[in-house]
């Protein structure tokens, strides 16, 4: 018998997670008499299919229909899931490579040092700080699909633009540094929107953005000190904020 904490931390997943599938019906366990969850050895096996068929991009409904089927053979399922994920694992590495490149290319990742945080950098700091990544960049990721749009669009934009993106995207980070301060929940609607706008964003002005590479961006934001020390200058641990919140988003949107 496992809490959800327990079971969220044997699975590698979060609480939030695990509350949102028990709203839904996919992942329902049993209350005790204080009301608090419990989870059996069942649910934990349940759990372990709910999460390979999410690395497989399977929608929640789908993914509940499928468990709940009385033809379900988890044996089957498990076999089939195995070379699976072992190609899904090398999309996944490469996500997250992808996901680093862009991010240090977005106009946002600049380390500022001046003390008015929110004001938006020169088009000389940008292209400064642009020129210091370049070759790391290029070499790295460079046939990256991502990379190549992201190169695609910067080429087509003025000094105007680009002062004007860097500016936009330090506007969507200050509302959610108030709500962080404020301990307002990842799952309020009003941190939600925020990171509506911000993935609008990045869609709009770099490259198309799917959910599961807004995913891996958002875990860059924790993973690589680089960009951790970006969010955090704000307000000490934004970064890992601001991550869960878009591991939020993109469940829910999923």
């Amino acid at each position: 018998m496992y809490t959800i904490q327990q079971l969220a931390a044997l699975a590698g997943t979060t609480t939030r997670t695990l509350r949102h599938y028990d709203a839904i019906g996919l992942l329902v366990p049993a209350r005790d008499d204080n009301g608090y969850r419990r989870y059996m050895s069942n649910d934990a096996e349940r759990l372990q299919l709910i999460l390979f068929y999410r690395t497989l991009d399977v929608p929640l409904d789908q993914i509940r229909q499928l468990l709940d089927s009385t033809t379900f053979d988890r044996v089957e399922v498990l076999s089939e899931h195995i070379e699976a994920l072992r190609q899904k694992a090398a999309y996944f590495a490469k996500l997250a490579e992808t996901a680093e490149a862009t991010l240090t290319s977005l106009k946002g990742g600049i380390l500022m040092e001046d003390k008015s945080l929110f004001n938006g950098l020169s088009y000389e700091e940008i292209q400064a700080h642009e020129a210091k990544h370049q070759d790391e960049v290029k070499e790295r990721w460079g046939d990256s699909s991502a990379y190549k749009t992201t190169q695609e669009r910067a080429a087509k934009r003025s000094k105007t633009d680009w002062e004007r993106m860097n500016q936009m995207h330090l506007d969507l980070i200050a509302p959610l540094v108030d709500l962080f301060r404020s301990q307002v929940a990842i799952e309020d609607e009003r941190v939600q929107s925020i990171v509506r706008d911000n993935h609008l964003f990045i869609d709009t002005h770099f490259y198309d953005c799917s959910l599961d590479m807004f995913s891996g961006l958002g875990q860059m934001y924790v993973a690589d000190e680089r960009f951790t020390e970006f969010y955090d200058r704000f307000e000490p641990g934004l970064a890992a904020y601001y991550n869960e919140a878009i591991q939020y988003y993109c469940i829910v949107n999923s």
